[in-house]
């Protein structure tokens, strides 16, 4: 192959990601092997015995012969790497919007996270409602999750992290990039990589020594029960105060009872004190009866 100028390397790497722009959306996109011959300005024989050659270096699925999509952008990367003998085409794919390396989502998951701490670091405990919650539910966890999601919006700290990361590197929003660092981030959320309660831990750990003058212990494995063993007229009573006409599960009480003490709660309805008491009799009860 002949010897390219530095303009022709940066002209023909720009053609291919104004191709694959040109099909993108939200980071998803196939660019066929016909436009990256045509944008590399080389001979088919010469790009395929490259391709072939990388094939003991370089994992290429079985339809990489036709093409690349965002799946393996990876492979597509290196390829070019060693056909215009550049490094740092991952860094212009990322700020072109159309596809993130590991490295780029760990950054995003790290800021995403020291976003969450500091916040907490700045927030006054509201000790009147998560003592609230707390006495409603025997698990300190749930209690808290319930107030985290009373207190702040994770979607919307997920909005505005996504939008600070963009702006810092730099990165094109003309292509999904914002909606496609989002999914990502609500895909892993409560995963290992990105567990809510690990992160907010130190938190949890002052809050419920404000609370209660003492260390909390390390939790117990629970206990649970899927489902009610037997009815009878009072379990029946207080599964109709939150809505169920049916036996629920436990996971199902849970969720329910955060949305009644979301909607009935003094601070949202001045006129859901009462309300809140009997959700929360009724709750208790329920989880007895289900221990």
């Amino acid at each position: 192959m002949q010897t390219r100028s530095f303009e022709q390397i940066r002209s023909s790497l720009e053609d291919i990601i104004f191709d694959i722009q040109s099909g993108c959306t939200n980071c998803e996109w196939f660019l066929p092997v016909e436009k990256i011959i045509a944008a590399l300005n080389i001979r088919k024989e010469d790009y395929y015995r490259i391709f072939y050659d990388l094939r003991n270096e370089v994992h290429f699925s079985s339809r990489a012969a036709s093409g690349f999509n965002e799946t393996q952008a990876d492979s597509l990367i290196q390829l070019l790497s060693k056909i215009l003998k550049i490094e740092g085409i991952g860094d212009e794919f990322a700020k072109s919007g159309i596809y993130f390396d590991d490295n780029y989502l760990s950054e995003l998951q790290i800021s995403l996270k020291e976003n969450i701490q500091h916040r907490l670091e700045r927030h006054e405990l509201d000790r009147e409602l998560l003592l609230l919650l707390s006495s409603a539910t025997i698990d300190f966890e749930d209690a808290f999750d319930s107030y985290f999601d009373d207190k702040f919006s994770f979607e919307r700290i997920v909005e505005n992290g996504v939008s600070d990361f963009m702006e810092l590197k730099s990165i094109q929003g003309d292509f999904g990039a914002d909606v496609f660092l989002k999914n990502h981030i609500f895909s892993i959320l409560n995963t290992k990589v990105f567990y809510l309660r690990e992160i907010t831990r130190e938190y949890r750990d002052r809050a419920y020594y404000e609370l209660f003058g003492t260390f909390r212990k390390k939790p117990k494995k629970k206990k649970t029960v899927s489902v009610f063993q037997e009815m009878d007229p009072e379990t029946q009573r207080h599964l109709d105060v939150l809505g169920f006409d049916a036996p629920c599960t436990l996971e199902e009480l849970k969720k329910r009872f955060k949305e009644l003490i979301k909607k009935y709660h003094p601070d949202i309805n001045k006129d859901g004190l009462e309300m809140t008491q009997r959700i929360i009799t009724s709750y208790n009860f329920l989880i007895m009866r289900m221990s």
